[in-house]
C-alpha cells in the first residue's frame, strides 16, 4: 500500500500538489518556492519523499503540501514569517522518532519544515561543548566526537533525533549520573514566532525561555542549535543480554534489585525489556546494560550479569565507544521502516516490587487475549529513575518536569507496540486503554498508587502530560508561551506534539 502511495506522490510536481490543497498552503508553497526554490520541494523530489517517510512510524507519512528544508537560521526565520503571515498550518521535524502521526508532520493542508539541512556539528575550542544542529541524530554526534574521546548525554539509540528528544527532557544511559539530556544544554539558538533569532542561556535575558525548552516541549520557539556539554568518555561498557522465556520471576527481581540499589553507583544503567511476540505466544526477556567505565563486571549490574538464577543465553556487553554501539543497533532500526509504532508510559514507585509484578503480569495477560491482529511485538521496558537522576537535573535553575524526589526511585514503564502498517492506531490505543485500565484496577486492589509524572517522549496522545507536571511549572510555562508567542503560532499554526496550552 505504501509503495503505491509513494509512486503516486512522486508523479506530482510541486504545483500540482499545492493546487489540491487549501489556498493558504498553496500560497505558502509558492512564496517559499519563489524565495528559496533550491530548498523547497514537492512530491517529485527525492528530498520530499525522504522528509515525508523517514519516520519511526509509517502513521506519520502524511503528505504535506510541500517540504521546506532550511540550512540557516535566517532561512527558517523567513519560513516562519511567511507561514505566519498567511496563517498556514505547518509542522517541523527532527529525527521523527515520536510515534504519533502528527507530532512532526502534517497533511496536505500545511507545510513541513525539515531540519535535515541544519546539521552542523562543531566542537568548542576548549572541547567543553559541541554545537549541534537539529537535523542530526545522536549517531552523528557520537561519530563526530569519537576521535576526541568525548561524548554527550544523548540518546540510548543512535537512530533517535536530537530536537524532540531534548525538548522533551531526554533519557540517556548517562542520566543516573548527569540527569536529563536537557540538563546538559549550555545554550539554545532559536527562531521566535516573530522571526527574530536569539540565543537563550541560563543567565541571559532569555533565561526563562531556556528553562521552558528544557523539557517543556515545542510551544515557545524553534531551536536551530543546541550547545551541548561534552563528557570525557572514550569508551563505555554497553551491550545487550538475552535470558530466554522462562525467567519472569527472576527478571522482575533483577529489575527491582537494580532500581533500589542504583543510587550507589550512578554510572550504571539498564533498559530491562520484556517482548511478547504473538506469533510465538510467549514473552522473551533481555536487557540493555550500560556502565560509564571500563569494568566488565560492575557490582551495580550483578543482578543482570552474575545472577545464577538468570544466566544470559547471549551477551554483547563490552567496552566500546557510543559511536560503535549505535552502529550495532542502527541497522536493525532501519528494518522497521514501513511498520507502525505506538507508545504508552506509566510511572511506578520502584520500592514496591509487587507493582512491577502487577504491571508485568497484567500487560502480558491482556496482550495474550486482546492484542490486535497484525501486531508483531508488544513490549514492556522498566528503566530506573534514581534520586541522583533527579538532583543532577536541577542545575541551572531546574527544569519544567520538577520530579518529586520523595517518590524516587521510579520506574517509567515504557509500553511499545510494533505492528504491520495495516494495523490502525486506534486499535492499538484501544488495547492500551484496556490493558492500562486493568493494570490500574489491579494496582488499586493491591493498595498501590501509581506515581503522577508522565514522561513526555514516551507518552501516548491520549495521556495528558502537562496535567502530571507540578502546577506551578505549568503556570510558568504558560506565561513564557504567552510572552514569546502571544499569537500562538507554535500552538495553533504548528499543532503537532504536546502543547502546554491547547485551549
Amino acid at each position: 500500500m505504501w509503495r503505491t502511495y509513494l509512486l503516486a506522490l512522486t508523479a506530482l510536481p510541486l504545483t500540482t500538489l499545492c493546487a489540491k490543497e487549501g489556498q493558504s498552503a498553496k500560497e505558502a508553497c509558492a512564496k517559499l518556492n519563489e524565495k528559496h526554490s533550491d530548498i523547497t520541494y514537492g512530491g517529485l523530489h527525492p528530498k520530499y519523499i525522504n522528509a515525508n517517510t523517514e519516520y519511526y512510524t509509517s502513521s506519520a507519512w502524511l503528505g504535506p503540501a510541500c517540504v521546506f528544508e532550511p540550512s540557516t537560521p535566517a532561512q527558517l526565520s523567513d519560513a516562519v514569517q511567511i507561514l505566519t503571515n498567511l496563517s498556514t498550518p505547518f509542522a517541523i521535524r527532527g529525527g521523527g522518532h515520536m510515534p504519533i502521526a502528527d507530532a512532526a508532520n502534517i497533511n496536505s493542508s500545511g507545510v513541513l519544515i525539515s531540519s535535515f539541512g541544519l546539521n552542523q556539528l562543531k566542537l568548542s575550542e576548549d572541547q567543553s561543548t559541541v554545537n549541534v544542529g537539529p537535523g542530526n541524530r545522536w549517531s552523528n554526534i557520537y561519530d563526530y566526537l569519537e576521535p576526541y574521546g568525548l561524548t554527550v548525554v544523548g540518546g540510548r539509540l543512535g537512530h533517535v533525533g536530537v530536537p524532540g528528544y531534548v525538548l522533551g527532557g531526554g533519557v540517556s544511559f548517562f542520566s543516573n549520573e548527569y540527569g536529563w539530556a536537557s540538563a546538559n544544554v549550555a545554550s539554545f539558538m532559536c527562531v521566535l514566532a516573530t522571526g527574530k533569532i536569539i540565543k537563550a542561556t541560563p543567565d541571559n535575558e532569555y533565561s526563562d525561555l531556556f528553562w521552558a525548552l528544557r523539557g517543556g516541549s515545542s510551544s515557545y520557539a524553534l531551536v536551530t542549535n543546541f550547545e551541548l556539554k561534552t563528557i570525557k568518555a572514550p569508551g563505555v561498557m554497553v551491550g545487550q543480554a538475552s535470558y530466554g522465556s522462562d525467567v519472569a520471576d527472576q527478571f522482575i527481581s533483577a529489575v527491582h534489585d537494580f532500581t533500589m540499589s542504583a543510587h550507589k553507583d550512578p554510572k550504571a544503567a539498564t533498559i530491562p525489556l520484556v517482548e511478547y511476540i504473538p506469533a510465538l505466544g510467549k514473552p522473551s526477556y533481555n536487557a540493555m546494560l550500560f556502565y560509564n567505565g571500563k569494568n566488565e563486571t560492575p557490582g551495580a549490574l550483578s543482578s543482570f550479569l552474575e545472577n545464577p538464577d538468570m544466566k544470559p543465553s547471549s551477551n554483547s556487553f563490552k567496552y566500546r565507544s557510543m559511536s560503535a554501539w549505535s552502529k550495532e543497533l542502527d541497522p536493525v532500526m532501519g528494518l522497521l521502516k514501513g511498520s507502525k509504532q505506538r507508545f504508552y508510559v506509566l510511572n511506578i514507585h520502584a520500592a514496591n516490587k509487587k507493582a512491577i509484578q502487577i504491571v508485568h503480569d497484567t500487560y502480558l495477560s491482556v496482550a495474550k487475549e486482546s492484542i490486535p491482529s497484525g501486531v508483531l511485538v508488544a513490549a514492556l521496558a522498566f528503566p530506573a529513575v534514581t534520586e541522583k537522576y533527579i538532583t543532577a537535573s536541577r542545575v541551572n535553575g531546574g527544569d519544567p518536569q520538577s520530579l518529586d524526589l520523595d517518590g524516587a526511585p521510579y520506574i517509567w514503564v515504557e509500553e511499545s507496540i510494533t505492528s504491520l502498517a495495516t494495523v490502525k492506531d486506534e486499535d492499538v490505543d484501544a488495547f492500551y486503554e484496556k490493558a492500562n485500565a486493568e493494570i490500574k484496577k489491579n494496582l488499586d486492589a493491591a493498595g498501590i498508587e501509581m506515581a503522577k509524572f508522565i514522561y513526555l517522549n514516551d507518552a501516548n496522545p491520549s495521556q495528558s502530560v502537562f496535567d502530571t507536571f507540578d502546577p506551578s511549572s505549568v503556570q510558568r510555562l504558560k506565561k513564557i508561551r504567552a510572552k514569546y508567542d502571544p499569537n500562538r503560532v507554535f500552538t495553533d499554526l504548528m499543532p503537532g506534539g504536546f502543547k502546554v496550552e491547547r485551549d
